[in-house]
C-alpha cells in the first residue's frame, strides 16, 4: 500500500538530503581518487532531487521539512568506503521503488515530471553505483 502524495513528497525529501549530506560527508573522507567521480555524480543527483522535490511542495502550495533522514547516520556509521557505497546504492533503489508505486497513480503533470526526473536520476546513480 502506498502512502498519499504528500507524505510521500516529505519522506523522499528527508531521504535525499540524507543521501546528499553522506554523498558530501563521504567526499570529504574519500582517499581513493576513482571513487570521487560516483560521488561527486551521487552527490549532484541528490541535491537536484532535493530541489525538484521542494519545487513538487510547492507547487502543492506545502511547506517543505527541515528533517534529514536517518539515512545518513546509518551510512556514516559504515566506515568501509566500499561498503558505505552499497548501502547508498540500496537508498538508491528504495527512492526507485518507492516512485514506481507512485508515479502511475499520479495524475498532476508538474509532479509528473519532477518525479520522473528524481527517478531517472536515481536509476542513473544505482546504475553507475553497480559498475
Amino acid at each position: 500500500m502506498s502512502m498519499p502524495m504528500t507524505e510521500l513528497l516529505q519522506t523522499l525529501l528527508s531521504a535525499e538530503r540524507a543521501g546528499a549530506l553522506v554523498a558530501r560527508d563521504s567526499l570529504r573522507q574519500c582517499d581513493d581518487p576513482s571513487l570521487v567521480p560516483l560521488l561527486q555524480q551521487i552527490l549532484a543527483g541528490e541535491s537536484e532531487s532535493c530541489r525538484r522535490l521542494m519545487t513538487c511542495l510547492r507547487h502543492l502550495g506545502l511547506e517543505a521539512n527541515r528533517e534529514v533522514g536517518a539515512f545518513h547516520a546509518q551510512a556514516m556509521a559504515i566506515e568501509d568506503l566500499a561498503q558505505r557505497l552499497a548501502f547508498i546504492d540500496r537508498g538508491q533503489r528504495w527512492v526507485i521503488r518507492r516512485l514506481q508505486e507512485a508515479l502511475p497513480t499520479c495524475r498532476d503533470p508538474l509532479l509528473q515530471e519532477e518525479l520522473q526526473a528524481v527517478l531517472r536520476l536515481h536509476e542513473e546513480n544505482s546504475a553507475a553505483s553497480a559498475r
